[in-house]
């Protein structure tokens, strides 16, 4: 097959293992990230990098306001309706909004530097990391409509593989050339990858959508759109927080030493579940329009399908993980940070369950169920901190790594169980 083709593809099995493909080159990339900035800063900076970086990823929520799975889902809606003038207008409005949101962010950051946390450790570091935020947000609305136009291969490759690339390859110029790696300068790299990844979107999406949209009159549900992306916000704050306030709470109850090494314990359990990621933007659109047609089979195929698919190379990972954890941990990132061996484990275990439960999230935010998925993950985001607290306090990394394994599993088994019982739908690899 052609590269071109691959990108290029609508059909769901290509899609599904071009995104596959993507995810994987993006997880290593930022896994060879990881790697580089644990060698060259700090283990206390890299944990300040760390929590930092996880609060842009915070701001982004606000400044998202939940509407790249509503475009993805409405996009997917309205092409199957041959709706484009509310695609447009969807497109322009969802612009409109992550500008407000990002405009109101920075003003309430100026103000309420001077009064708070201009005396953090990590104030100077958080101004320049805050140039991520716009090209994150807005490139997440263009990877959203690519892939609710079914262009999944595409909508992807911007913000999940060349960031993480153009990431690596500036983080290799301070190597190579032997320059000294500051907290300043690896978030001055990072948004300055983040950039280019944007631009890319840009033209992804002028090349294949805004050109044909170029003399239809946009047309604006913007009441229907704030009503839907409601849930979507919180399911994606809540989801946000409860993945992010570990790195808060170890900080506050431990040390930035800490939140570094549950962070490089954190990267290797993701691998186990990064095909999921991948498959879950694979299908999504596939999800929506199956259920928008009333077609419940084709629905449980593709969901039994994709998720057989994942378990099967999440197990690999695993088994991997476990016979040789340690000795990569050491390798790749030092000697200091072999003690995220036995975390790894344990959250490799929620890791493992997460995907053995299947692509819950999807099938409840493309079938109208958004609102108990919001339920649900503010209940987990309670639960998650609340062990959280309970089990850093005396058991620090270790403590924090089955706040995040038990949350997890309970929560994935509360969704399935909701699935079948209101969808008649099994997302798991045993349907």
């Amino acid at each position: 097959m052609k590269l071109s083709s691959l990108f290029n593809s609508q059909h769901i099995r290509i899609s599904t293992l071009g995104s596959i493909a993507i995810k994987f080159s993006s997880a290593l990339f930022a896994l060879f990230n990881g790697i580089l900035l644990a060698r060259m800063l700090s283990v206390k900076d890299f944990g300040i990098y760390v929590l930092v970086f996880t609060t842009v990823m915070i701001l982004t929520i606000p400044v998202s306001l939940g509407l790249p799975n509503l475009i993805t889902r409405y996009v997917s809606k309205y092409k199957v309706e041959g709706n484009l003038q509310a695609i447009k207008g969807l497109l322009i409005r969802s612009n409109q909004w992550v500008l407000l949101g990002l405009l109101g962010v920075l003003v309430l950051a100026s103000l309420t530097y001077g009064v708070w946390w201009h005396r953090f450790e990590m104030a100077q570091a958080i101004w320049y990391a805050l140039l991520l935020l716009p090209f994150l947000a807005l490139g997440n609305i263009r990877s959203a409509a690519l892939r609710g136009m079914k262009w999944v291969v595409l909508g992807q490759i911007p913000e999940t593989f060349v960031r993480n690339l153009v990431f690596f390859l500036g983080l290799m110029a301070f190597f190579f050339f032997g320059k000294e790696l500051t907290l300043e300068y690896a978030f001055l790299t990072h948004a300055g990858a983040a950039m280019i990844a944007f631009a890319m979107g840009v033209l992804f999406l002028r090349v294949k959508l805004f050109r044909s949209l170029k003399n239809i009159p946009p047309v604006f549900h913007n009441r229907e759109w704030r009503k839907a992306a409601l849930p979507f916000l919180i399911n994606g704050g809540a989801q946000t927080l409860k993945s992010k306030s570990i790195p808060y709470i170890l900080a506050i109850f431990g040390t930035m030493e800490a939140v570094a090494i549950f962070d490089v314990a954190m990267r290797g359990a993701q691998l186990v579940s990064f095909t999921l990621g991948a498959v879950n933007s694979a299908i999504a659109p596939y999800i929506s329009t199956a259920f928008e047609k009333g077609d419940m089979k084709s629905l449980q195929q593709i969901v039994t399908k994709a998720n057989r698919l994942v378990f099967a190379f999440s197990v690999v990972v695993v088994i991997v993980f476990i016979v040789g954890g340690e000795s990569l941990i050491t390798t790749l990132f030092g000697s200091e940070y072999a003690v995220a061996y036995i975390p790894l484990l344990i959250l490799c275990v929620g890791q493992l369950v997460h995907t053995l439960t299947g692509s819950v999230g999807p099938v409840l935010n493309m079938t109208g169920h958004q609102a108990y998925l919001s339920k649900n993950l503010l209940q987990m985001l309670l639960l998650g901190v609340v062990l959280s607290v309970v089990l850093i306090i005396p058991y620090n990394v270790l403590g924090a790594s089955w706040a995040f394994t038990s949350t997890l599993v309970v929560q994935n088994a509360i969704l399935v169980l909701y699935i079948r019982k209101k969808l008649g739908v099994n997302t798991t690899i045993f349907s």
